[in-house]
């Protein structure tokens, strides 16, 4: 091995992963075996899934006559091996440039998702296909774990049971089960998730993978007769809609759901635009299901007492079955939530403080009988859902919305599609929704009259709302003449 340079490790993380913990073993390995070796980080938001860089080189030479002098970041094509907890950081990685025939990248599908991915309108995840094809044809050896057992708490030791199999460093397996006990984390599961990781990492290659068909959830029962009265294409997905429907509110919001997009389809069908596709129908099914199932209290909460949440984060966690957890919900109500709980006529009684405005912090223990039973009690407020200030103002932005839908279908196919599609304002909780529910009222009120005024002004302002939406929402768009 040539002694001329350091060898150079790159690691990049989401905060929360343990990718500090992975650079931490790397160094305790290093210096159990005597090798002269250096970790520097940029760390991001820690716990937060920000994005988190650790750098590693090591000598591969002990007790070197002349102390080498180390580097606090990789240059180009000076990189051996890129660990990435994240495959989205191996994808910044080769943005950079910094991955090269001679780098050998270790990564897996334990997504975890972005804010910027979170955010964007509509489906903003990455490609994680177009990444890994270009990765392999860029870098030397691709390791990919493809499912990788024990859960996302243990991808970190997995890494470095990858690194140590790669061969890259001149250090052992040996070295590798010492560091790891001289942290003394959690040293049986790492461990065992170290040995994983050498099994993996020799294993043949992993498919590259590639987005997975939806899954649909079945109809509900009683909805036989007008579920067949539907086009085919658009089966499965109102199917899955109307068992939403259900379990966010009851039957009778079920029924609303099919009856408004029944309008919309009469009108499609009318048009004669739709068959067979139909496409403006897809578009409305699922935004409009998005968009009547809105996260408030009572829904958040229904959604962390459901049965198989405790289950779930003690496969994230790696917890044994008798081991004990404490999940703990942190919480930040505004002034707005209070009063989104109550009928328009009591908001008056939630007081404008600068407190209230800013937001209640509360920590609520979802494994205490008080923090359980505190939550059901939140969700069982569904009940009351429809009298509620929230429901009401939802309700009527939905049905400007399909006005809007419904008027421009009759004379304008494609343009009834794009504004359908601006239901993806309605997104987010707090301010941000409430900005994007203004720029739906802003775009679809008076929507008749303004269309008769000036019908191409007015498909232009759609066109960038919808690119400000997609894009950049801080963006100054102006439409074009």
């Amino acid at each position: 091995m040539s002694t001329d340079r350091p060898i150079c490790i790159l690691i990049g993380a989401l905060g929360g992963q343990g990718g500090g913990l992975l650079t931490d073993w790397l160094v305790e390995a290093a210096a159990a075996a005597g090798y002269p070796a250096q970790s520097t980080s940029i760390p991001g938001v820690a716990q937060r899934t920000g994005a988190t860089t650790y750098y590693f080189e090591l000598y591969p030479e002990r007790d070197p006559p002349v102390p080498p002098v180390f580097s606090l970041f990789p240059d180009a094509d000076g990189l051996d091996l890129m660990a990435a907890l994240e495959p989205t950081e191996a994808g910044r990685a080769l943005g950079r440039g910094l991955i090269t025939p001679k780098t050998v990248v270790i990564t897996c599908a334990n997504r975890v998702y972005s804010t910027a991915e979170k955010t964007q309108a509509g489906d903003g995840r990455a490609d994680l296909g177009g990444i890994m094809e270009a990765l392999a044809s860029r870098a030397r050896k691709v390791i990919y774990f493809a499912n990788p057992p024990g859960g996302a708490s243990s991808v970190n030791a997995m890494m470095l049971g990858a690194i140590c199999k790669a061969g890259v460093l001149p250090l052992g397996a040996a070295e590798f089960h010492c560091a790891i006990e001289q942290r003394a984390v959690a040293v049986e599961a790492n461990l065992a998730a170290f040995e994983r990781g050498l099994l993996l990492a020799g294993a043949n290659q992993a498919p590259v993978p590639q987005k997975q068909p939806a899954v649909f959830a079945p109809s509900p029962p009683g909805f036989s007769d007008r579920m067949g009265e539907l086009p085919e294409t658009l089966r499965p997905l109102v199917g899955h809609a109307l068992a939403r429907m259900i379990d966010y509110q009851d039957r009778a919001y079920a029924e609303l759901y099919l009856a408004r997009l029944e309008r919309v389809l009469d009108c499609e069908r009318a048009a004669g635009g739709g068959a067979p596709v139909y496409t403006l129908s897809q578009i409305v099914a699922s935004r409009l299901a998005a968009w009547m199932s809105y996260e408030d209290v009572p829904r958040v909460a229904q959604l962390k007492t459901r049965a198989g949440r405790m289950a779930r984060i003690r496969s994230e966690v790696g917890a044994s079955p008798g081991d004990p957890i404490e999940v703990v919900d942190y919480l930040k109500p505004s002034r707005e939530e209070f009063q989104d709980v109550l009928p328009a006529w009591l908001n008056w009684i939630v007081p404008k403080t600068a407190k209230l405005n800013r937001g209640v912090p509360m920590h609520v223990s979802a494994t205490s009988p008080f923090g359980f039973a505190t939550l059901k009690m939140l969700a069982a407020m569904r009940r009351v859902r429809r009298t509620t200030s929230r429901f009401t103002h939802e309700q009527a932005a939905i049905e400007s919305w399909l006005g809007a839908i419904i008027d421009s279908a009759q004379k304008d196919y494609e343009l009834a599609c794009r504004v359908a599609e601006l239901a993806i304002w309605a997104r987010g909780y707090g301010k941000i929704r409430a900005r994007g529910l203004l720029e739906i009222d802003r775009l679809t009120r008076d929507w008749p009259q303004r269309r008769d005024r000036d019908a191409a002004g007015l498909k232009a302002e759609v066109e960038c709302s919808l690119f400000v939406a997609r894009n950049d929402p801080d963006a100054a768009c102006r439409p074009t003449a």
